[in-house]
């Protein structure tokens, strides 16, 4: 056994560092991946059965490819976290790696490597703040896959319930506090206008991203208000994929609801009927390139300074020679562009 002192959430805690009989863990029903999932149940209190459907069950490809890569190494790289329960230990971080122990020691009853699990023990009066920083790091400054569903809602809970200021979510996260109230506006708008109207079915929280999408373009929103329509309108469209095809599309209502004849081809016809006005009107709105440019200028804009940092400290960082190829091919272009339009100009 190993015995650390580590800082969390700005204070020093004593941690134990050791294997546990996989037979000692209790899953957390606070686990935020699966807060959605325990929200539509009936009952406030999740068997350790119905938490191992919604780990597994949520994103199940993930699952399968993190199984077998702990089953090839023969063993986990990072602990998980654990808060003693009696005889118990409570999973505060580490709960889909929990399941694939029982999973693995079920299919492998013979092998050691499944009987016990290394975690980082931290003790008994562990507080709930301190609990919730640890997921908060471990989930989204964390390289795991996330629902960004589940994500804002975390972010939510800790703004609006547990008190926590934008400034200190964007010190603990890879976002900017543009980002925070972004995803903290986009959940508000699904979770009070959408699905209080759309959400009998579970995969209906997989629009997020079309709320995201929203919240971010101003503009779209203006429009939208221009034209006598609002927010449930924009839900109504969320709902019809005739109307919405993927959330990458709501960027295009924005040019969509600039002209009346597109606008109206979209009310009346829907999203393709306007996209083929558009695309005569505006072609490099529709042209694969240009959207990808989109993104890519997206991405740039929405870097946050942690992700910035973490670019200038990594040793010959692949992210940085990305960034600086860009610049250089960019450069070029805009020095071809400039020269063919002074040469434009004087012939003319």
């Amino acid at each position: 056994m190993k015995e650390y002192i580590v800082p969390i959430d700005g204070k020093e805690i004593p941690i134990e560092n050791n294997h546990i009989s996989i037979e000692t863990l209790k899953l957390d029903q606070n686990n935020p991946r699966i807060s959605f999932f325990k929200d539509n149940q009936l009952s406030d209190f999740l068997k350790d059965d119905e938490i191992i459907f919604a780990l597994t069950q949520k994103k199940p490809d993930a699952f399968r490819k993190l199984k077998d890569s702990i089953h090839n190494n023969r063993g986990i790289i990072y602990p998980i976290w654990v808060q003693p329960l009696g005889d118990k230990y409570l999973v505060i971080e580490g709960n889909t790696r929990a399941i694939i122990y029982f999973q693995l020691s079920k299919e492998e009853p013979y092998e050691k490597a499944w009987k016990s699990i290394l975690a980082n023990i931290l003790p008994k009066s562990i507080s709930e703040e301190d609990k919730n920083f640890i997921r908060l790091l471990a989930h989204l400054r964390g390289t795991n896959e996330w629902d960004a569903y589940e994500k804002a809602k975390y972010l939510y809970k800790l703004w609006k319930d547990e008190g926590w200021s934008k400034p200190r979510l964007e010190k603990q996260t890879k976002l900017s506090i543009k980002q925070i109230e972004e995803n903290i506006k986009a959940y508000e708008l699904m979770e009070e206008q959408y699905l209080t109207k759309f959400g009998d079915d579970p995969n209906e929280i997989n629009k997020f991203s079309y709320f995201v999408e929203y919240v971010k373009d101003s503009k779209l929103q203006n429009h939208i208000e221009r034209a006598g329509l609002d927010v449930n309108d924009f839900c109504s469209w969320v709902n019809d994929k005739a109307k919405i095809p993927t959330g990458q599309d709501v960027r295009q209502l924005r040019d969509i609801f600039e002209s009346e004849d597109t606008r109206n081809a979209f009310l009346n016809k829907g999203f393709e009927a306007a996209m083929q006005i558009l695309e005569f009107k505006k072609p490099h709105l529709v042209s694969p390139f240009y959207k990808r440019m989109d993104e890519v200028i997206d991405g740039l804009k929405n870097l946050s300074a942690f992700e910035i940092d973490e670019i200038i400290n990594e040793e010959n960082s692949e992210k940085a020679v990305k960034i600086k190829e860009l610049l250089s091919w960019s450069n070029k272009v805009v020095n071809q562009l400039s020269k063919l339009s002074s040469i434009g100009k004087q012939s003319t």
